[in-house]
């Protein structure tokens, strides 16, 4: 009897693993500049010209909480949106410009 009593306190203080979590939203933000784009809320982190495109989208995804989607480009460029107000541009395999709401920097999808 002792025993089984034994047994069930130590089984009762045994709790199920909760369910994992979603991904929690991201803490920063993407804030285009005339050098790229600013990661707010890192400490000064960004995501400047230059940058590998594989690099950038994996970042921005990060950032964004979802991949950036390709979109019709001009001039030769490719272009991925990241959100509905911020188009990313690129040359080759290169980050070359963005265009959006708050205007653009860089080369554009002319």
């Amino acid at each position: 009897m002792i025993r089984a009593l034994a047994a069930l306190l130590i089984l009762s203080g045994c709790v199920a693993a909760p369910a994992s979590q979603p991904d929690a939203p991201s803490r920063f933000s993407l804030v285009p500049g005339p050098g790229g784009l600013d990661v707010a809320g890192s400490g000064g982190r960004e995501i400047g010209f230059g940058r590998d495109r594989a690099g950038v989208l994996q970042s921005v995804a990060r950032v964004e909480g979802r991949a950036p989607r390709p979109v019709a480009c001009g001039g030769g460029r490719d272009a991925f949106a990241a959100s509905d107000d911020l188009i990313l541009v690129f040359e080759g395999r290169r980050f070359v410009g963005w265009s959006g709401a708050p205007g653009a920097a860089g080369r554009t999808c002319a």
